[in-house]
């Protein structure tokens, strides 16, 4: 049996797992790496309940004002949507964070053309992981979120553009079920399974549409299939979007931390850190991914 840390144990053990530089990589001793960095920041500020110290976000490295998250290759779209979100948690930084939104009005998927293989408009350029390829859920999701954010505080031409075509793309792309795929929700006439960390995602971004059809299901989904994918990922995102509409049900605190234990075990950054953020704050503080 696993013992069940407290936040601060997880704290501890996120702290001394940082490199020297200031970020985190997704395994102790690897090099940072701008998601694990940000949900690192992010949950220890949380924890201590203070703005987090984003200064390594500030001095990150960059490419044409993008933060590079890997050199040579190309930039990571939705992890800069990301790493906008945590400086923006931080007064101090907060207008650091407006060139990256700027950024993210511009970038948008390819259009593709209409296919009998799938069942979905593939004339809605949302968000790509990278420049010149297709849109996908967890980059629509990041980048949605933060333009919704900032609608009212940041005045980018073409961002209420923007977030109407991201919302009916991840409306249309809801899986049957509820919830959603990385992709799509269908190929070849067979319907898709949803995945937990990326529906908690959509939840995330989709929180001011729950009155759809779309977002019922994927509450639904999330309260009741959460521990399908027992991961401390996948319990931290749920457990986090759930708090944040407000809706009973889904993991436990116990349940997230208890992942977290394996988490810590394996040296699974990422997974200390959802589960961390999880776990920390007041339950009336909903945190970093209003709207």
């Amino acid at each position: 049996m696993y013992h069940v840390p407290v936040p601060s144990s997880l704290a501890s053990a996120l702290g001394a797992v940082r490199n020297p530089d200031g970020g985190w990589g997704y395994y102790p001793g690897k090099k940072s790496r701008i998601e694990p960095t940000c949900w690192a920041l992010m949950a220890l500020g949380r924890e201590a309940g203070k703005a987090p110290d984003v200064e390594v976000l500030v001095r990150w490295p960059r490419r044409g004002g993008w933060l590079e998250d890997v050199p040579g290759v190309p930039v990571n779209v939705a992890f800069n949507a990301l790493a906008a979100i945590t400086l923006r948690q931080n007064p101090a930084t907060s207008r650091q964070a407006e060139p990256l939104i700027k950024d993210v009005v511009q970038a948008r998927g390819v259009r593709l053309d209409p296919s009998s293989a799938i069942r979905q408009d593939n004339s809605l350029q949302a968000w790509a992981w990278i420049d010149q390829t297709f849109s996908w859920v967890e980059p629509t999701a990041w980048c949605l979120l933060l333009l919704k954010q900032t609608r009212t505080s940041v005045v980018v031409a073409g961002a209420a553009e923007r977030i109407q075509v991201g919302e009916r793309m991840l409306l249309d792309r809801a899986c049957a079920s509820g919830g959603w795929n990385y992709g799509g929700s269908n190929v070849y006439g067979q319907e898709l399974f949803a995945y937990i960390p990326t529906t908690a995602l959509g939840v995330l971004a989709l929180q001011d549409k729950r009155d759809t059809p779309e977002m019922q299901k994927a509450m639904q989904f999330l309260t009741s299939q959460s521990s399908t994918e027992p991961s401390a990922v996948a319990l931290g995102m749920t457990s986090i979007a759930l708090r944040q509409i407000g809706v009973a049900g889904g993991p436990t605190p116990a349940d997230v931390l208890a992942r977290a234990e394996v988490a810590r075990a394996e040296g699974q950054v990422l997974g200390m850190a959802t589960a961390l953020y999880a776990t920390s704050g007041s339950s009336k503080d909903k945190g970093a991914f209003g709207v």
